[in-house]
């Protein structure tokens, strides 16, 4: 039997992020995240609107989704969860940014997982800024990759995130591994 819960928010558990985009002078900030969804090479993000990214991001810029691993729980909270608004994140906690090879923003190369994007449209109201971007490059740590290129799931090693309005947590994936398609 189910319990109707009251809450204000809920987050089961999704991937942890920390986007690099620039600001008004063309310096590199960053933001962390956990709302987002990708249909094939679009992704959609949400941020509050109140946020810096919220501030700075808007169509046609670029803009960098750094998956973080299990290890880098630091990585994240100095993004967003517990430094607030401050401008001057990556530069305070000295974060190494990468060059982007096809013109893209700085990424953060000590992420396994890199999404380099191109905003499309943005939409904001009272609560929130969603951001819909188109995924022009997928980076990834050789170590996520067979020989022939292809992804091995069972490498993968982000953090997620659960929460409600009463707390907030970080999760890990399981090692349980099963193939869609195989449980009729």
């Amino acid at each position: 039997m189910k319990q109707r819960v009251e809450t204000e928010k809920f987050y089961p558990a999704y991937p942890v992020f920390v986007l690099t985009y620039l600001n008004e002078v063309g310096e590199p900030q960053m933001s962390t995240g956990s709302s987002s969804y990708t249909l094939g090479d679009t992704i959609v993000i949400g941020v509050s609107a109140e946020s810096n990214a919220s501030k700075h991001i808007y169509a046609g810029q670029k803009l960098a989704v750094n998956f973080p691993n299990t290890e880098q729980l630091g990585l994240i909270e100095q993004g967003g969860f517990s430094s607030g608004k401050r401008n001057d994140k990556i530069k305070v906690h000295q974060i190494e940014l990468t060059k982007s090879d096809n013109g893209g923003v700085a990424y953060i190369d000590a992420c396994p997982i890199v999404l380099e994007c191109t905003v499309t449209q943005t939409v904001s109201d009272a609560d929130y800024h969603t951001i819909f971007a188109k995924i022009d490059t997928r980076l990834f740590e050789k170590n996520l990759l067979d020989s022939d290129g292809h992804f091995i799931h069972e490498e993968l090693d982000l953090v997620l995130f659960s929460g409600d309005a009463n707390e907030r947590k970080f999760r890990q994936l399981a090692t349980k591994i099963e193939t869609v398609g195989g449980h009729s």
